[in-house]
């Protein structure tokens, strides 16, 4: 069921054409015909769109940007559009779907796709997107252009080395000579010297080939997030909670910060047992590392001197990220405390940044981190680059909310715990922020949290505890949410974006 049926023959064509009446099939295109009696055409054509291009352009050749996503590309609103070269030049025009077939030589340097369906070569495709694109209506359509080639020869280098481009690059000349491209193998040849360091660097046109030729790669993809992720924050108007400094009331809350911060990554502890280790100094039994771990997050968030220090520049914020990660983890050196993770990690089934685009990735980020207003703006996006960058083997989440909240001590303005009842409410803000692009529940979450923060008694420390424990910020999410949501109710939020 759901397939499409192709006119071979004349006998054939009498059958289909005869369940079509029947109303049994329906005719697609001439000599194409399917039994899907419900999608509309557009759908069912781009769904097989490959099955109609074997079909219509009989050992034809994906071409051009085609080549290059294997997939057709948005050309008018009712309609895509795909490349092909084949023995003749035409445009067959399909429900939902254009095939521009150029005449070409449709024999050589192809790679097969699908067992009727060819694509262009790496070297062939790379200088088919290098030509000039005559016609309005084709520009930024056809081809992918010189960044877009650049993009592409940066990640062969980056995932093949220099041995890749110099295959591509000899196997190109001689496509170049037989089919006519030698401008655009000239320009090739600029583009893969220029990302090898025999040119200037500066004559590449994409952000993320320069990188690449600089030896500083960095995940596009992430890049892009954070991008969104700052456009976001600068249409939101983010409230400014001021905090006034105490001995007293930065140590009650330092306190909570990072009980809670550990609680999250599962080093959980009763109260009593975090008051006997951060206050007392006793050690719990058989938990070691778990203690100093919360020790060492305590003295950290502490430390008043320290937290009021941010970045001025990319070399200070990779500094500033070893060493704080380096004093938080010291206790646990498997982990290589300060020292950039060498193996990729992951949460469920979303991948961090990989290791060799650790820190070009930081570097970029910052420099979208510094157009961003100093306090909750600049707090809640450094808090997102590092926990999304996961640069180091463990202790990245907790690193993070020490970064952030840090942004927000330099600020004048209050800090951010995240409670263990709303552990749950943060986590599932971060992943959809990620996965979807969805930024509006992360910055509510952590506006919140900011305002439900900064409504605490502070100033004395079993005031602190009987709110947090009466709100049942300490409990876990199916137990004490409906309570703490109520104590959420009738707080001052700021204003957020669709």
């Amino acid at each position: 069921m759901n397939k499409l049926l192709f006119s071979l023959d004349k006998n054939t064509a009498k059958k289909w054409a005869a369940l079509t009446a029947q109303g049994k099939l329906r005719r697609v295109h001439r000599g194409i015909y399917t039994d899907n009696l419900q999608d509309p055409f557009n759908k069912i054509v781009r769904k097989h769109w490959m099955q109609i291009v074997t079909h219509l352009v009989p050992n034809g050749i994906l071409s051009f940007r085609t080549a290059v996503d294997l997939k057709p590309i948005h050309f008018q609103p009712d309609a895509d559009i795909v490349f092909v070269t084949g023995s003749y030049a035409k445009t067959i025009i399909l429900p939902g779907l254009i095939i521009k077939v150029f005449k070409g030589d449709y024999d050589h340097y192809y790679d097969q796709v699908l067992p009727k369906l060819r694509k262009s070569n790496v070297a062939r495709m790379l200088l088919e997107n290098l030509t000039i694109v005559k016609g309005k209506k084709l520009k930024r359509v056809k081809t992918i252009g010189e960044e877009g080639v650049e993009k592409y020869l940066a990640r062969e280098l980056h995932y093949q080395g220099e041995q890749g481009l110099n295959k591509i690059r000899d196997e190109a000349k001689q496509i170049a000579l037989t089919l006519n491209y030698e401008n655009e193998y000239k320009k090739l040849t600029q583009i893969i010297s220029a990302l090898l360091s025999s040119q200037p660097v500066d004559s590449l046109r994409s952000p993320y080939a320069k990188a690449i030729a600089k030896k500083e790669p960095f995940d596009e993809n992430r890049l892009q997030l954070f991008e969104n992720l700052s456009l976001y924050i600068q249409k939101c108007f983010l409230k400014e909670r001021n905090y006034h400094f105490s001995l007293t009331s930065f140590r009650n809350l330092s306190f909570f910060e990072s009980y809670f911060s550990n609680y999250i990554e599962g080093t959980e502890f009763v109260i009593d047992e975090a008051e006997d280790i951060v206050f007392k100094g006793v050690e719990i039994e058989d938990r070691y590392e778990d203690s100093h771990d919360v020790l060492a997050n305590f003295y950290l968030a502490n430390d008043y001197s320290e937290m009021n220090k941010t970045p001025n520049d990319a070399a200070e914020f990779l500094s500033m990220l070893k060493a704080r990660h380096a004093f938080l983890m010291k206790e646990r050196p498997v982990i290589r405390p300060g020292e950039f993770k060498e193996k990729p990690n992951r949460a469920g089934n979303t991948y961090f940044v990989e290791p060799r685009n650790v820190v070009g990735t930081l570097i970029k980020g910052f420099e979208i981190y510094k157009l961003l207003n100093k306090g909750l703006p600049r707090a809640l996006f450094m808090h997102f680059m590092v926990s999304e960058v996961h640069p180091f083997n463990d202790g990245n989440g907790r690193l993070s909310r020490i970064m952030m909240n840090a942004e927000l001590v330099q600020a004048g303005t209050m800090k951010i715990i995240v409670p263990t009842v709303c552990r749950d409410n943060y986590l599932s803000a971060l992943r959809r922020a990620t996965r979807d692009n969805f930024f509006h529940t992360y910055c509510k979450v952590m506006d919140q949290l900011q305002a439900y923060t900064e409504n605490i008694p502070w100033s004395d420390y079993g005031e602190t505890r009987s709110k947090i424990e009466n709100d049942c910020a300490n409990k876990m999410p199916d137990e004490g949410l409906p309570i703490f949501n109520r104590a959420l109710r009738h707080l001052p939020l700021s204003g957020f974006s669709e």
